[in-house]
């Protein structure tokens, strides 16, 4: 039985490390598409290029462009801001209700969600 274990911790560290080496790798990816994003967003900010919503890749897929102030970041939403949204919308209302308060929720944090910067997304036709 130690055998067995000792082979199995060994083949878990093996591909630990493998894992570990490609995160790296990913991460520096991620670093030069940001770059790259921002070289980008120099281009499609110039006036020439103001209507342009998605640039066509020769492989099939395209880019789809997002200006600033014109979308929505996903959702999200720690405990502390939850708690800090409950506790403002608690000390406003004279009639609270779960409606009401989800409500509130939704429209604080649109203001808040709303795109600042330019966003890329390729968008990859199913094969």
């Amino acid at each position: 039985m130690t055998d067995q274990l000792k082979q199995a911790v060994q083949k878990y560290c093996q591909v630990d490390n493998e894992l570990r080496i490609l995160n790296t790798q990913v991460y520096e990816k991620r670093d030069i598409r940001r770059q790259i994003e921002t070289e980008i967003a120099g281009f499609v900010s110039l006036p020439v290029f103001s209507d342009v919503q998605k640039v066509k890749v020769e492989d099939g897929s395209y880019i789809r462009i997002q200006r600033p102030e014109t979308y929505a970041k996903p959702w999200s939403l720690s405990k502390k801001e939850l708690e800090q949204l409950l506790q403002s919308y608690f000390q406003t209302s004279r009639n609270p209700s779960a409606d009401e308060c989800s409500k509130f929720i939704v429209e604080q944090r649109k203001q808040v969600l709303i795109g600042k910067e330019f966003e890329f997304t390729r968008i990859v036709p199913d094969q």
